[in-house]
């Protein structure tokens, strides 16, 4: 690993990584530092206005050098260097003092050197483009709604938010059963709506179906009650035409309520219905007359493909122009009441009896929440009622639906259809039983958002001595859509640097997101002589409209006559200005009586941990508690092997959130290692009566691993739940290609089946 001056030496890098409390369903573990990150803290390498002075002991007094270094800054931070004996102490310059500390440093020869504060990030993936999902108060949003968390709609949110992206009005009907007008959680987002059985009153619902369809689509976010429905901006015309009694309707009404909903201006139309299979084909027609002739008018029609138990897609999710949805069960399976057939579109959460959707609920109809799988709830205000069907699967996609169109409005109905089913997730499942697969709202927003080009870091290069030794660079090119971007670089030839990875002085290739270009630049410094040297890479995009943005990679080289330093920088919230979790300073835990365990490659052992630890989401009444935990030499623990079932090949990582084993792990650096080639070891040890430590200490790579490293980190559990990652020493980041990085590594968490998970950094081999 190569730093600051281009000393070469196995530096060793500190990072704290801190799962606080519990798992954040809508958050990416960072690496954490004592201090507040900066504005634009990737944008550049050092902290502003902070430095790091070098005092050696030996050669003078630190203290009457500290004393006369406070004439120009504030002392914020002061370690001393194991093995040297060296004193690093970091400064934060004085308001429009920058020159003061290094004019204070230069009279006292206890100073060895002055320089930036440089900013140190682990090991690992390139810099990415920040992603905090949106954190959603409401009270069951954690700890129930799991099918928008599986849908990534807090991500979506959270990315309208981050871009400031549009957010127009869009209304949904809903053909159902009325809704509450009453029911809080959806106070301000109903319209008067149609009673087909009385003209002449409000559409209120006595049954609950409606209600409970309407609130997966509208309920009020961030109210500190309920739930939240999954688009942000939404008015809902309820056209009631099901029944109180047994929530049973007319096929008129139905065909009446399609055709009112497209004049009276609907943007999407939600049918949670089903009509007998065995209508004739008369009445088929009629049915799609109308479907077509709001399809016409430009509306999204979303139907449930109906709970027939494995037989034919009920109507009218049979229709033309109407999309089909399927429900998924939290563990991504097809339930037993769920459909299958070629009409299906795309799949959302629909439940089962045990891991029902959550959704309001009217209080006329408490006594309908009753039977097997269904749950009423009150949280002190108002009633929410769980319940499992492809009901509650379609308003999810209806609700994504607007959410999309929100933000483009200029969208047509069959473009939302595509985006929706080209975004979803594959699962696994056949098309005739999930369709395209999983909704991923997230996906869906990033397909219609305008691509642009990110640069990190936007600034490539580093402070020198003179004669220091070339080094290498890694400049990662993301987009936050998934609209793709032709990309064309030019670089002007430089005899002190080379990006490695691009044959001559062009490049073109394809940017969206997800699939970032990685440029290695490699700067040799070390026959130029002192001053500052500059370039840039000129980047054009063409986007799918033709339209263009540009921007460019600065490149730089400062040499400074100067003593080289070994630093000890500040680690970064990498990621964000705004930190996910309380930020914590950095503390590699010593060990106490430590047990040793013998692991060859894929070997995993069980071991007993000192209390009872609990592995939770947001809400920590949802925790699971594991008494023992697996560990794997392949540089993450599991819990438990029985419950998660046995991980089929541990040695090749992949992405989160799994939905096989290891579904319940805390991934602290899965690749393919083997701790019995060379001096590593594993081995657990607890430092004091709240910690437990499993240590893996110069563990190599595997045998097949091209490029062989050694790494060596801690994962620390708190009884309370808190899970804190520590890195002493890991391997430098390579960029083989524009497309790839070495080495293939997985760090995060995750519980529950993956329904909640973070994930820090993910390289694959795909």
């Amino acid at each position: 690993m190569r730093f600051g001056h281009g000393i070469s030496s196995r530096l060793i890098v500190t990072l704290a990584v801190v799962f606080v409390a519990m798992l954040s369903v809508p958050a990416i573990l960072r690496a954490q530092d004592a201090a507040a990150a900066p504005d634009g803290s990737l944008g550049v390498d050092a902290w502003p206005g902070e430095y790091i002075v070098v005092l050696d002991p030996a050669a003078g007094d630190v203290t009457a050098a500290t004393a006369q270094l406070a004439a120009g800054g504030e002392l914020v931070d002061q370690v001393t260097a194991c093995g040297s004996g060296t004193v690093l102490q970091v400064w934060r310059a004085s308001a429009g003092q920058p020159a003061a500390i290094a004019v204070a440093a230069a009279v006292n020869p206890a100073v060895r050197s002055i320089e930036p504060n440089w900013i140190v990030r682990a090991a690992g993936d390139a810099p990415a483009i920040p992603e905090i999902p949106f954190t959603f108060d409401d009270y069951y949003y954690a700890s129930h709604q799991w099918p928008s968390q599986r849908s990534s709609f807090a991500r979506a949110w959270q990315l309208a938010q981050d871009f400031k992206l549009p957010a127009n009005k869009v209304r949904v009907a809903v053909i159902d059963s009325g809704v509450d007008f009453d029911h809080p959680d959806l106070a301000g987002r109903l319209l008067d709506g149609i009673n087909y059985f009385d003209r002449d009153i409000l559409p209120a619902d006595g049954f609950g179906h409606g209600t409970h369809v309407t609130g997966v689509i509208a309920a009020i976010a961030n109210n500190s009650q309920g739930i939240a429905g999954g688009a942000p901006n939404v008015e809902i015309d309820p056209l009631k035409m099901l029944n109180d009694t047994a929530g049973s309707g007319s096929l008129t009404n139905l065909v009446q309520a399609i055709c009112d909903a497209a004049d009276r201006g609907a943007d999407v139309i939600n049918m949670s219905l089903e009509v007998p299979a065995s209508i004739s084909i008369s009445l088929i027609q009629e049915m799609q007359a109308a479907a077509d002739y709001a399809y016409g008018k430009g509306a999204v029609l979303v139907a449930a493909g109906g709970n027939s138990s494995g037989q034919q897609v009920l109507l009218p999710a049979r229709l033309n122009n109407v999309i089909a949805v399927a429900a998924l069960t939290v563990d991504n399976t097809r339930p037993s009441y769920g459909p299958i057939g070629t009409q299906l579109d795309i799949a959302a959460g629909g439940g089962d009896t045990i891991n029902p959707v959550i959704s309001t609920w009217p209080s006329s109809a408490i006594s309908k929440c009753a039977g097997t799988g269904r749950q009423l709830y009150f949280d002190g205000s108002a009633y929410y009622c769980a319940e499992a069907g492809t009901s509650m699967a379609a308003p999810h996609v209806a609700a994504a639906a607007a959410l999309l169109l929100s933000v483009q409005p200029d969208l047509s109905n069959s473009m939302v259809e595509s985006i929706l089913e080209e975004t979803a997730r594959d699962v696994g499942l056949p098309a005739t039983q999930a369709g395209a697969g999983l909704l991923d709202a997230e996906a869906a927003l990033r397909r219609v958002m305008r691509s642009s080009m990110d640069v990190r870091p936007a600034l490539a290069g580093a402070l020198v001595a003179p004669g220091a030794a070339p080094f290498t660079t890694t400049v990662a090119i993301n987009s936050p859509s998934l609209a793709p971007m032709s990309v064309v670089g030019m670089m002007a030839p430089a005899d002190w640097f080379e990006v490695v990875n691009v044959a001559g002085t062009a490049f073109t290739s394809t940017l969206t997101n997800g699939a970032p270009l990685y440029l290695t630049v490699a700067i040799s410094p070390t026959n130029l002589v002192t001053g500052t040297y500059t370039s840039t890479v000129a980047l054009t995009g063409t986007r799918s409209d033709l339209s263009k943005v540009e921007m460019g990679v600065p490149l730089f080289v400062t040499v400074a006559d100067f003593n080289q330093a070994l630093y000890l920088p500040a680690i970064v919230n990498d990621g964000s200005t705004q930190p996910s979790a309380p930020l914590v300073p950095y503390e590699w835990e010593t060990p106490v009586d430590p047990v040793t365990y013998t692991l060859g490659s894929a070997d995993w052992v069980t071991v007993t941990l000192p209390f009872v630890f609990p592995l939770t989401g947001q809400d920590s009444s949802a925790a699971s508690y594991y008494s023992d935990a697996v560990l794997y030499a392949d540089g993450f623990v599991a819990f438990p092997r029985a419950a998660g079932g046995t991980v089929a090949d541990p040695s090749t990582n992949q992405c989160l959130p799994l939905f096989e084993a290891p579904t319940q792990a805390i991934f602290g650096w899965w690749a393919d290692l083997d701790p019995s080639l060379g001096d590593g070891e594993v081995s657990t040890f607890q430092p004091t009566t709240d910690k437990f430590v499993i240590q893996y200490k110069d563990v190599s790579s595997g045998a097949g691993v091209s490029e062989p490293y050694s790494v060596t980190f801690q994962i620390v559990l708190y009884a309370n739940g808190n899970i804190r990652l520590n890195y002493q020493d890991v391997p430098p980041r390579v960029a083989q290609s524009l497309w790839e990085l070495t080495p293939e590594v997985t760090v995060g968490v995750q519980a529950n089946n993956g329904l909640f998970h973070n994930q820090v950094s993910c390289v694959t081999l795909t």
